[in-house]
């Protein structure tokens, strides 16, 4: 039995789940094993019912009534969407930050910034990583856009976690262009590079997903999404209400 080592919530379940759709183990159209997956973390059946329901909520499980719990259709256009927009909501945050001038705020991501110049460890850029864009997030989005952020608290985090793995130093000089341009106050720039960031380990997760065999090869390469409508639409959102 592979007894979960931290608390055992939903979200733990929730994660172990996701792990069975990243190494290959569950499949789009497999049914699920509530009772099995219970078993194995050791929980009972309520925080893998909860974990169901926010793979639900994720786009990532189908319930259909009365007939247990399937997995979702999951390939790269499900990882792309979702990336997508994260990355909309990233740049709206960052076009939010450049424009505040906030000294602290500016301070902080400073400090961020450089701890990930000298990080080669996975587990510490990743957290590094995350405090940078929960520190804009935090300075910058209101209790609605905050909600909005905390769903994709599930696929995105797990995803990119393979792009810090396969291309750190991508991920390093990403984050070093957010915050260049966010001290430069420039807000499209910073919206850009948010959106850049996220489109980029969208595509390094989707890579390494396929190398692994959990995605089959496109046969035909997909077209780069034009970001500009995107941009567009962050542009005119940002100035907006953030109490």
């Amino acid at each position: 039995m592979t007894a979960l080592t931290r608390t055992k919530t939903g979200a733990a379940v929730a994660e172990h789940i996701m792990k069975l759709l990243f190494d290959g183990t569950l499949r789009g159209g497999d049914r699920i094993d509530l009772d099995g997956i219970a078993a194995t973390l050791g929980v009972s059946r309520a925080p893998v019912r909860e974990a169901v329901l926010q793979l639900e909520r994720d786009g990532l499980v189908d319930m259909p009534h009365y007939r247990g719990a399937f997995v979702a259709a999951f390939d790269a256009a499900t990882v792309h969407e979702a990336f997508e927009l994260y990355g909309m909501l990233s740049a709206l945050t960052n076009s939010r930050a450049a424009m505040s001038g906030d000294p602290g705020l500016r301070e902080t991501l400073g400090k961020l910034t450089e701890a990930l110049t000298h990080c080669d460890q996975v587990d510490e850029f990743e957290r590094t990583a995350r405090e940078f864009r929960k520190a804009v997030n935090l300075a910058t989005a209101g209790p609605h856009l905050r909600a909005l952020l905390r769903s994709f608290s599930g696929l995105v985090p797990v995803a990119a976690r393979f792009s810090i793995e396969d291309a750190m130093d991508d991920e390093r000089a990403a984050l070093r262009r957010e915050y260049d341009a966010l001290v430069a106050g420039d807000a499209d720039a910073a919206s850009a590079a948010a959106l850049d960031h996220v489109l980029m380990t969208a595509e390094n997760a989707v890579r390494a997903l396929r190398r692994r065999g959990v995605f089959t090869s496109d046969p035909v390469p997909a077209e780069t999404a034009d970001p500009s409508p995107i941009l567009d639409i962050v542009r005119t959102t940002a100035g907006g209400d953030r109490t």
